[in-house]
């Protein structure tokens, strides 16, 4: 007795006509995917480390940190601040925030609060008043020019546009793809 013949055919494998080429809905998606999880990640990590962004408007601390840069400030116990760290404090007479460098530290009335005399690199001058703080935001790292970034990013126009944009990238990542028509 012979063993069984099998018979098979053989067919030949075509190419899938996505390979090789980038599909731009995938880019998009992975693009602003990976956008909001910086996001999330930076307000997690802000939220737990006392982390903020400080934008820098005027030049008074150039050339170091000149008119739009972007600041990561970590606020610290005023027992932790040293002479020649930029912190940014609160001016009392009109509640705007100013950041300059620490040039004295004093005592103050309460053990946990010191009275800094700051300084902008740019100024010849200490600023006129002495700030009493018993924490506040020191500077912890510096991106030149990405302020004007960031401002305009906090305008309402450019929240709603990007909103927008992501709610609607979101939606075409999750819309069904048509199968594409092959021709026989």
């Amino acid at each position: 007795m012979s063993a069984p013949t099998i018979e098979h055919e053989v067919v030949p494998v075509t190419e899938s006509p996505r390979r090789g080429r980038v599909d731009v809905r995938d880019v998009i998606v992975t693009i602003v995917g990976s956008l909001g999880i910086i996001a999330v990640v930076w307000f997690a990590v802000s939220a737990a480390l006392s982390l903020s962004i400080v934008v820098f408007v005027t030049g008074s601390m150039a050339p170091t940190m000149p008119t739009g840069t972007a600041a990561i400030v970590q606020t610290v116990a005023a027992s932790e601040l040293a002479v020649g760290d930029v912190v940014t404090v609160t001016r009392p007479d009109t509640g705007t925030q100013v950041t300059h460098r620490i040039v004295a530290i004093d005592p103050a009335a309460s053990s946990d609060e010191r009275a800094l005399t700051l300084r902008g690199d740019d100024n010849v001058n200490p600023d006129r008043d002495r700030y009493v703080v018993s924490e506040t935001g020191r500077v912890v790292a510096t991106l030149p020019g990405a302020g004007a970034i960031a401002l305009a990013l906090r305008s309402p126009l450019a929240m709603t546009a990007i909103t927008l944009g992501a709610a609607l990238v979101v939606a075409w990542g999750l819309w069904p793809r048509r199968e594409s028509r092959r021709r026989h």
